[in-house]
């Protein structure tokens, strides 16, 4: 029977089950009788088929017996022995072989299997070879150019609650995914006015929100919950007044319109009157210099001229009593000028009208009394401007108050500090500090050429303004609407922040020694006491190492000062030396259990009506700048250092002391913790701690001049100088020079002061960051480095989630920015009047000078900078 009768065909399957390996073909050709073994190669076409190979090869139309398969199979047997001629047995080519063609055979013979395979198994094998040689090829470019992996990827990650919550506060504002180097304001700030908006925050009602209205917020916040979490303490008692204080100024919705008509009825009596209520008899009989005493001494209000106690500028620096120009409706002299903003203008003189048709003066009578006002106001402004025009006048004078009489006879200087500080022996030989006698002389002449009424009413009002914030809400409408006028149209400050700035404002002392509570602190180094440090105590040598370097870099950048003088660059880094430092209250006096109560003992806030508190709380100030004139102890000059202020400040630098004072609630806040990266602490509370510093400079420069005349009259006085605003506006619009050149002298160096202590705090952060790299200590510090290091953590060098990538000075960078952060929340350009307000430049433009002129900002990011610097910076 045939094998195949035409009917099979091979299937893929069938094709695959082909089997190719090789066999050994034997064949006796040796004369001998031995046998010689042939191996024969894989696809050779020698080969004997397989079953499946012998059904591919046969056509669909053979009828071959098994005989002739036998005989086919050995024709071809002896078709490879026949090789051999004369006799001769010819040499077996095997793999191994070493015949000269026997690599050409075995590569034919490869090919030949290769060829006699099937198209699609010729397929299979050539494309198998072809993705072994590209993926070998891929393997080998791969281990060329695989790139090195960054550090940052390397470096560990710091997952501790204090690291998170840093990276939390950067990236609450920051868009990294913008560009530094050219969308700058959007890489630091890019979230800053949606988390504005998202928030609670809408409800602070100045021109602008920024970084530092940002941080008052979440302190008056949190003073609001410690205020209501107080125990109820029995009557009189510290937390009691505080308590008190507090519920009085929430009640004053209670308070009627007719109510405060007739407290500001008796307050205007008890200075003998206002000459708007048709009293001629009263206003014949009217005394200015009498009703200014009374004013002072009574109601702590200074119109014309003002009385503080502060350090004198001779060793040892003793309180004297000082005497300045007094107070104006309009929150800077700019606004009496005739480019004044009109709105401005226009919005007091509404508050002016409206209160005088509140107190019940006729509409026509009261747009005169609003003129009459703005008018006196402008007369006194441009005495005072005439009188500092002159170049050779005298400033910060020491004078004997009868020197001064003479000077200015019609102002009743020795009267109304005889009032001020009656347990105080003044005479006309007692010496007080004058900052000018020019503009003293010069208020005394106006006060000798104007009439009665415009005094009566200059002084009525000064009364009134005070307490217009604090009456119903008629009057307090009043002034909300002049704030609009000056900051923008937005909503009012709820009542409870209202009250957290009044409790805060007018019992500082208090606030903080309750809050500093020993207790408190052991609870938290008993909580904390696995981890070593506690947070107070560790923020606490933090600092210490921070202002020791701090200190030095500022040493360092006065010696390149070259625009100061040797001598007084000498005086300044002496000051800088022998400077101390202290972390809020002293512990010895929060140790006297009858410390604070005896301090506030003469506070007495026991009215009916809030109001009625300003003249007790002017009262216990009075006495406390009394107590200043006197011997004090260590412990209650500090005390007094730190919150005898008109505004009291969480880092204040003490003249008296020669100290830099830092408070204890600022401590133990989120706004810089020893956990945090260095960069970011050095970002905010390194440039707070050097911009107090650099902002008494021009205080020692007077102390040099006051050291300097006391040696030899004819010493030069020098001053501090001030910026170079030309230098600063470079590339900005010509509007903006012009506006810089017409800033104030405190605006100019505020800006100064901004400036110089960023550029100090990136010098300090490099140096001290290579002096941990070193393990080397800090000049002047005086610690064991080694452990303090390894105890802060300083050594581990950490990377935050979240800004893995950026290293010290990409995070000091993104944290100084954020510092000036800000949003516009009203209708109005408040930007361009803030410097007039607040004598402080608008944080859009402090931005972009920052980051123009220190050159240490731009380059920490791989930016291009400006290669000058401006003149007269640190």
């Amino acid at each position: 029977m045939a094998i195949n009768q035409g009917k099979y065909k091979p299937t893929i399957c069938a094709i695959d089950e082909v089997d190719d390996r090789s066999f050994k073909l034997h064949n006796s050709q040796d004369e001998i009788g031995g046998k010689q073994q042939l191996q024969q190669i894989e696809g050779s076409e020698t080969a004997p088929l397989t079953t499946n190979q012998q059904k591919l090869h046969m056509d669909d139309g053979s009828h071959l017996t098994p005989k002739d398969l036998e005989a086919a199979r050995q024709d071809a047997l002896n078709e490879v022995a026949g090789g051999g001629a004369g006799g001769r047995t010819p040499a077996a080519i095997t793999p191994n072989s070493t015949h000269p063609s026997a690599n050409g055979l075995r590569g034919r013979r490869s090919f030949d299997a290769l060829m006699s395979l099937s198209r699609k198994r010729r397929i299979l094998y050539v494309t198998t070879a072809c993705l072994c040689a590209l993926l070998l090829l891929i393997i080998i470019l791969l281990l060329a150019f695989w790139p090195e992996v960054p550090f940052y990827l390397r470096a560990p990650l710091c997952l501790e609650k204090e690291c998170v919550e840093s990276s939390r506060q950067l990236l609450l504002w920051a868009n990294t995914s913008k560009s530094p180097c050219h969308e700058t304001y959007e890489w630091a700030c890019g979230n800053f006015a949606s988390d504005y908006a998202n928030h609670d925050y809408f409800v602070i009602k100045r021109g602008e929100w920024n970084y530092e209205t940002y941080n008052e917020y979440q302190e008056l916040n949190e003073l609001n919950r410690f205020i209501a979490m107080l125990p109820n303490s029995q009557e009189g008692s510290v937390e009691s007044t505080v308590s008190s204080l507090y519920r009085s100024c929430r009640e004053t919705d209670v308070l009627d319109k007719s109510q405060s008509d007739l407290l500001l009825k008796r307050a205007i009596n008890a200075v003998y009157g206002w000459q708007a209520f048709r009293d001629s008899n009263r206003l014949q009989s009217w005394e200015y210099k009498r009703v200014l005493v009374v004013l002072q001494a009574k109601h702590g209000i200074f119109p014309y001229y003002r009385v503080t106690v502060e350090n004198g500028f001779s060793n040892p620096h003793d309180y004297v009593i000082t005497l300045d120009e007094g107070e104006l409706g309009l929150p800077d002299k700019y606004f009496y000028g005739n480019d004044a903003d009109e709105e401005v203008v226009r919005g007091y003189k509404l508050l002016l009208r409206d209160f005088a048709i509140n107190m019940g003066i006729v509409s026509r009578e009261a747009d005169l009394f609003a003129d009459d006002i703005f008018h006196y106001e402008r007369r006194i402004v441009n005495h005072i401007e005439d009188a500092k025009a002159d170049g050779n006048r005298h400033v910060n004078k020491l004078m004997r108050l009868a020197d001064l009489k003479i000077m200015a006879p019609s102002l009743p200087i020795v009267e109304s500090l005889q009032a001020i500080f009656p347990k105080t022996k003044i005479t006309e030989d007692t010496e007080v500090l004058v900052r000018d006698p020019e503009v003293m002389h010069a208020l005394s002449v106006l006060l000798s050429s104007s009439d009665k009424k415009p005094i009566n009413n200059f002084i009525i009002w000064s009364l009134a303004r005070k307490m217009l914030p604090h009456l119903s809400k008629e009057y307090r409408t009043l002034a909300e609407n002049f704030d609009h006028a000056l900051y923008g149209r937005t909503a009012s400050y709820p009542r409870w922040l209202i009250c957290s700035k009044v409790v805060r404002d007018w019992l500082p002392f208090a606030v903080d020694a309750l809050q500093q509570q020993p207790p408190r602190q052991q609870f938290e180094s008993v909580t904390s006491k696995s981890r070593g440090l506690n947070k107070t105590r560790g923020n606490e040598e933090l600092l210490k190492l921070m202002f020791f370097s701090l200190r030095n870099q500022l040493k360092d950048s006065l010696d390149q000062a070259k625009w100061l003088e040797p001598a007084a660059r000498q005086f300044i880094q002496k000051k800088l030396n022998e400077m101390r430092l202290q972390f809020g209250i002293p512990d010895e006096v929060l140790q006297q259990p009858n410390y604070l109560a005896q301090y506030y003992n003469e506070l007495i806030l026991n009215n009916v009506f809030f109001v009625e508190h300003l003249e007790w709380i002017w009262t216990f100030r009075r006495s406390q700048m009394e107590k200043k004139l006197g011997p004090l102890a260590i412990l209650d000059v500090i005390v007094s250092e730190m919150y005898t202020r008109d505004n009291p400040q969480a880092i204040a630098y003490s003249n008296k002391l020669n100290m830099l004072l830092v408070s204890k609630v600022l401590i133990s806040s989120n706004y810089y913790d020893y956990r945090y990266p260095v960069a970011v602490n050095f970002a905010r509370i390194g440039t707070d701690i050097l911009e107090a510093l650099i902002d008494n400079f021009s205080t020692f420069l007077l102390q040099f001049n006051t050291q300097s005349t006391d040696i030899s009259d004819a010493a030069p006085e020098i001053r501090y100088a001030q910026p170079d605003v030309n230098c600063l506006a470079a590339g900005q619009p010509p509007r903006l020079v012009h506006e810089l050149n017409e800033l104030s002298s405190s605006a100019l160096k505020s800006f100064h002061v901004t400036l110089s202590a960023a550029r100090t705090a990136a010098r300090a952060l490099s140096n001290f960051v290579n002096a941990i790299d070193a393990g080397s200590a800090i000049q002047g510090s005086g610690i064991d480095q080694a452990n303090t290091y390894e105890a802060l953590g300083l050594t581990r060098r950490l990377r935050i989630p979240g800004l893995r990538s950026f290293n010290e000075n990409e995070l000091f960078t993104l944290s100084y920015m954020q510092q000036h952060c800000s949003t516009t929340i009203a209708d109005k350009d408040y930007a361009r009047i803030k410097p007039l307000v607040e004598s402080q430049l608008a944080e859009s433009y402090l931005f972009n000078a920052t980051w123009q002129h220190i050159q240490f900002l731009p380059r920490s990011t791989n930016c291009a900078a400006a290669e000058a610097s401006c003149s007269n910076l640190l």
